[in-house]
C-alpha cells in the first residue's frame, strides 16, 4: 500500500484537481504531480494546446474486477506537435476530501511509457499496459483509472474510468489451435473462481468479427468453473473479434476477464464432405400406431450447420416398387438430432399386416455449404449427396435397407412402467385388468384407447372371475386372504367394501392306519390360501386356487359357497378306492388320534350355516368313524345346506397339492369348471360341473395326462363346458368326461388361450367352433393362431401376426363401436408390451 500522507503533498495534490477534473469528470481529486520539461527540441512556450488522452479499455463492459487481478489499459493519445510521455495508473480514495483525511491507496503499479526519446516527434498513438495489483486485499468501489498524456511543451491531459474490485475472478485462453478464420471454429478455455461467494452463472460475450453470447448457469451455485466452449464463426466473419467472459457471484457480485483479442482472417475455400453417423434403432415389428426414430450426427473442422434424413417407405415384394412414402427430416444443429415418423402416415390397412421396406439415407451439411451421406449404420461416412424423388436428399447408391413388419392391432402400454398385470377379463362393455404392482383394477371401455379410472382393492390383485349374471367382477386378492367384490354399475366403480369376503383358513388330516384300519398317526396339513385364479359357478360358488408360498409351497382349489358361508379344499380330483394305508378328513372341525387301547380316531363334524351348535364328534376305527360322518351327511338338508365334513378312506393327501401356477377357467353358462396345474410335467386337467353344494369330478384326470404328457401354461373351456382346450407344446382339446378329442400344433407357446364365445354344444355350429391360441414361430415371431376346435387346424390365413409375444391371459370381446362392417370380434391380451387389442374379422374366421 502506497499513501500519500503529508500535508504539503496532499495540497500539491488538490491544486492540480482543477486542471484535471476539467478534462474528464470523474471527481478524482488527486492527480499526478507536474512532468517533465520541453523535450531534446528545446522550449516550446508557443505551444500551448493540450494532448488528448482517451481510455479505450477498460470500458463499461468491464467494471467489475477481482481483487489481486491484473488490469488490462488501452489507451489512445494525440498531441497537434509532439508527444513526451503516458502515464497510466490505478488508485482508490479513502477517506474525506472536506474533512482533510481523503488518502490515495496505490491498487496498482503505474507504468510510464517516454515517447520523447524516441528520436522522432510522436504525435498519435495507442498504448497498452497491463498494470499489476498491489498486495491490497480490499474489495473496493470506484477505484480510478487514470491515463496522463504530456506533450514536449509541458502541456497535459487526462481521462479515468473507474472500476470495482470484488467478486468472482474470471480469464480466457484460445485452447484452439490455428489461425481462426471464418466459417471454422474456435475452443475457447474459459476459468473462473469464488470460493466463498460461489458462482452462480459465466457469460461469454464476443463482439466484432462475430458476435455471440453463451450463458453457463450453475444450480446449485459452484466454486470454480474450468470448461471448454466451441463457438462457431460465420463464414463471413473477418476482423478484430473481441471475447470477454463476465463472472456472477452468489451476492450478485460481478468480475470480468481481460478481453481476449483476436484476429480473425478470412474464410478458405471448403470443398472436403462432412463425416455424417447415424443410427437406426429401429424394431423389427410395429404396429401402426407405433413410430421409428433415427438419429444423425455431423462433424466438421468449420462445423455443422445442420443435419437430416430420408427415409422411403415401400410395401416390400410389389412390382414395380410401391413407395407408401418419403419421410424427411432436417434441423439445425450443432452436432446431431433425433427425427421420429409415425407409421400411421403410411396410410395402410389397419385390418391387415404389412411388409414394409424403409430406405434410409442420412446427410450433413457443414457451415461451407458442403452435404456429406451416409448409408452404414454406426460408421462414419462421407457420400456425395444428390437429389432424389420430390427433392428428397439422398445419395448416388441406395440407402440402408431396414426390413420392417406393420403388425395388426393396438397395444395399450402398462398404467405405468413395471406394472405387472396378472389377469385379464371383459364383457360386453368394458375390460378389466388386475393391476398387481399397484392393488388395484384398471378399467377401459371396448375400444377404448386410454384407460379409464382404476378401482382400488386388495393386495397384490390376481385372478379376476365375471358374477354369473355378469353385475360383480370378483377380484382374488393374493396378497391376503380375500376376495373383492365390484359391482359393475354405469358410471365409475367401486368396490363394495362391505361385500369384501374374507375366507377363513381350512386344514386336511392325514390318517394313516393298519390292516384293520385302526388309526396309528393323525397328521394335520395346512395349505396356503392365499387366492390366485377364480371362477364362479351358476349356483354361486367362488372356486379359486391358491398361490404357494416358501412355508406353503403346495396350492389347493378351493371353494366359497356364500349358501354356506364357510370354504371347502376342493379333493374331488384325487383318486379314491385305491387299497391303501391312508384317509384324509376333509371339511372337519377337527381331527385327532385318542390314545388307548386300541387307538381311535375322533372326528368333530363342523356346522351347517344357520347353526348355532356345533354336531357331535364320533370316535372309533377309521372305517366306523367315516360311516357315521357319512350318516351325517345323509341326514336331510337344511336351508338348502348339508353337512359336508368327510372322511376319504382309501386316499393318498400327496395327490391334493398343486404346484404354481394353477389356472381355472369356467364355461360361459357357468356350469362347468376346469382347473390347470401348471409348471408341471404331465400335469392334471380335472374338470368339475356344479352338483348341488359342491363339484362333481366329470371323468379321469389321468386319461388326460396320459394322452396329452403337458405341462399347461393356458386353459379355456367353451360357453357350455362341452369342450375344453389346454395349452402346452401344443394344444389339446378335450370333453367334459377329459376324454382327448385332438391336439392342433401352434408353435412354441407363449401365453393364454381363449374360445369363440358361441362355441357350444360340441362340435357346435362350424361358424363358431374356433379356439385363439398364442405362440412363437419358428423364428421366434409372436402370432395368435385361430384353430378349428373340430378339425383341429388352422392355415396361414388365419395366423395373425403381432408386435409381441402374449404372455397372460385372453379374452374374447364383441365388436367395438365404429369397427368396420367386416369386425366380428376383439380379442384382447397380455402382451410384453401391454395390453393387446385385436380386430378379428370374417376373414380370419
Amino acid at each position: 500500500m502506497r499513501l500519500l500522507r503529508t500535508r504539503a503533498a496532499l495540497a500539491a495534490a488538490l491544486s492540480a484537481a482543477a486542471l484535471f477534473a476539467a478534462c474528464d469528470n470523474t471527481g478524482n481529486p488527486f492527480q499526478p504531480g507536474p512532468g517533465p520539461g520541453p523535450g531534446p527540441g528545446g522550449p516550446a512556450a508557443a505551444d500551448s494546446t493540450r494532448p488528448t488522452a482517451v481510455l479505450v479499455l477498460p470500458d463499461t463492459a468491464t467494471d467489475n474486477l477481482a481483487v489481486g487481478d491484473s488490469l488490462f489499459v488501452r489507451a489512445r493519445v494525440t498531441d497537434n506537435t509532439a508527444l513526451a510521455s503516458v502515464t497510466v495508473e490505478g488508485f482508490s480514495v479513502r477517506g474525506s476530501e472536506s474533512l482533510g483525511t481523503a488518502v490515495k491507496v496505490t491498487r496498482f503499479d503505474s507504468k510510464t511509457v517516454r515517447l520523447d526519446s524516441l528520436g522522432r516527434a510522436v504525435r498519435d498513438t495507442t498504448v497498452d499496459r497491463f498494470l499489476y495489483a498491489t498486495s491490497d486485499t480490499v474489495p473496493e468501489t470506484g477505484v480510478f483509472v487514470v491515463v496522463t498524456a504530456r506533450d514536449t511543451a509541458g502541456n497535459a491531459a487526462a481521462d479515468t474510468f473507474r472500476v470495482n474490485l470484488g467478486g468472482p475472478r474470471v480469464s480466457l485462453q484460445l485452447a484452439s489451435s490455428g489461425e481462426p478464420r471464418g466459417g471454422s471454429q474456435i475452443t475457447l478455455r474459459v476459468s473462473a473462481s469464488e470460493p466463498r461467494d460461489l458462482l452462480t452463472s459465466v457469460v461469454v460475450r464476443g463482439t466484432g468479427a462475430a458476435t455471440f453470447e453463451r450463458v453457463l448457469t450453475f444450480t446449485p451455485a459452484r466454486a470454480q468453473l474450468d470448461s471448454l466452449l466451441v463457438i462457431s464463426l460465420p463464414q463471413a466473419a473477418l476482423g478484430s473479434l473481441t471475447v470477454t467472459a463476465t463472472a456472477t457471484s452468489a451476492s450478485n457480485q460481478q468480475g470480468a476477464s481481460v478481453p481476449l483479442v483476436l484476429s480473425v482472417a478470412a474464410a478458405e475455400a471448403d470443398v472436403t464432405l462432412p463425416r455424417t453417423t447415424f443410427l437406426a434403432p429401429i424394431p423389427s415389428r410395429l404396429e401402426q400406431a407405433d413410430s421409428f426414430e433415427v438419429q444423425v450426427s455431423g462433424a466438421d473442422e468449420s462445423g455443422i450447420d445442420s443435419v437430416g434424413v430420408t427415409v422411403f417407405a415401400v410395401r416390400r415384394g410389389t412390382s414395380p416398387a410401391d413407395t407408401l412414402r418419403v419421410y424427411r427430416g432436417a434441423g439445425a444443429t450443432t452436432g446431431g438430432a433425433v427425427f421420429r415418423f409415425a407409421l400411421a402416415e403410411l396410410g395402410l390397412d389397419p385390418l391387415q399386416g404389412t411388409n414394409v421396406d424403409l430406405e434410409v439415407t442420412a446427410w450433413s451439411r457443414d457451415l461451407r455449404g458442403n452435404c456429406g451421406a451416409a448409408t452404414t449404420m454406426a460408421t462414419p461416412q462421407q457420400l456425395p449427396c444428390a437429389t432424389g424423388p420430390g427433392g428428397a436428399r439422398v445419395t448416388t447408391g441406395a440407402g440402408r435397407l431396414v426390413q420392417l413388419f406393420v403388425a395388426r392391432g393396438l397395444t395399450m402400454r402398462r398404467p405405468n412402467p413395471g406394472d405387472v398385470i396378472a389377469d385379464l377379463v371383459a364383457d360386453s362393455q368394458r375390460v378389466y385388468l388386475s393391476n398387481l404392482s399397484r392393488n388395484r383394477v384398471e378399467v377401459f371401455p371396448i375400444g377404448a384407447t386410454a384407460y379409464g379410472t382404476p378401482v382400488r382393492v386388495g393386495s397384490e390383485p390376481w385372478g379376476l372371475a365375471l358374477g354369473r349374471t355378469g353385475d360383480t367382477l370378483f377380484v382374488a386378492n393374493s396378497g391376503g386372504t380375500n376376495i373383492s367384490a365390484i359391482p359393475l354399475t354405469p358410471g365409475t366403480l367401486t368396490e363394495a367394501e362391505d361385500a369384501r369376503i374374507f375366507t377363513p383358513n381350512e386344514q386336511l388330516y392325514r390318517v394313516v392306519f393298519d390292516e384293520t384300519l385302526t388309526p396309528g398317526r393323525v397328521e394335520v396339513y395346512d395349505y396356503s390360501d392365499r387366492p390366485q385364479f377364480i371362477a364362479q359357478t351358476s349356483l354361486g360358488q367362488l372356486v379359486y386356487s391358491t398361490k404357494p408360498t416358501g412355508a406353503a409351497p403346495d396350492g389347493t382349489v378351493r371353494i366359497f359357497d356364500p349358501r354356506k358361508n364357510n370354504v371347502e379344499i376342493f379333493t374331488g380330483y384325487v383318486r379314491r378306492g385305491v387299497i391303501g394305508t391312508e384317509a384324509i378328513v376333509v371339511n372337519a372341525r377337527s381331527a385327532a388320534l385318542v390314545i388307548g387301547n386300541p387307538k381311535q380316531l375322533e372326528v368333530c363334524v363342523r356346522r351347517r350355516a344357520g347353526d348355532t351348535v356345533d354336531p357331535p364328534c364320533f370316535r372309533g376305527n377309521t372305517e366306523f368313524v367315516a360311516a357315521m360322518v357319512d350318516s351325517m351327511r345323509a341326514l336331510p338338508p337344511v336351508n338348502g345346506v348339508r353337512y359336508d365334513t368327510r372322511v376319504d378312506v382309501f386316499t393318498n393327501i400327496q395327490e391334493v397339492g398343486l404346484s404354481d401356477t394353477t389356472f381355472v377357467a369356467v364355461s360361459g353358462d357357468r356350469t362347468t369348471v376346469a382347473v390347470g396345474e401348471g409348471v408341471r410335467e404331465r400335469a392334471r386337467v380335472p374338470v368339475f360341473t356344479v352338483a348341488g353344494d359342491s363339484l362333481a369330478l366329470s371323468g379321469n384326470i389321468y386319461d388326460l395326462i396320459n394322452n396329452a404328457d403337458e405341462r399347461v401354461i393356458g386353459l379355456g373351456l367353451n360357453y357350455d363346458g362341452s369342450l375344453g382346450a389346454a395349452r402346452g407344446t401344443g394344444v389339446y382339446f378335450f370333453t367334459r368326461d377329459l376324454r382327448l378329442q385332438g391336439r392342433a400344433p401352434s408353435g412354441s407357446p407363449a401365453g393364454g388361450i381363449a374360445m369363440h364365445p358361441e362355441n357350444r354344444g360340441y362340435p357346435g355350429a362350424p361358424a363358431n367352433r374356433r379356439a385363439f391360441v398364442s405362440g412363437l414361430d419358428e423364428s421366434g415371431a409372436p402370432y395368435i393362431d385361430i384353430i378349428d376346435t373340430f378339425n383341429f387346424s388352422g392355415n396361414p390365413a388365419r395366423r395373425i401376426y403381432l408386435r409381441d409375444p402374449v404372455i397372460g391371459a385372453m379374452a374374447v370381446a364383441p365388436r367395438a363401436p365404429g369397427d368396420p362392417a367386416s369386425v366380428r370380434l376383439r380379442l384382447y391380451a397380455i402382451t410384453s408390451g401391454g395390453i393387446l387389442s385385436v380386430a378379428i374379422t370374417d376373414a380370419d374366421m
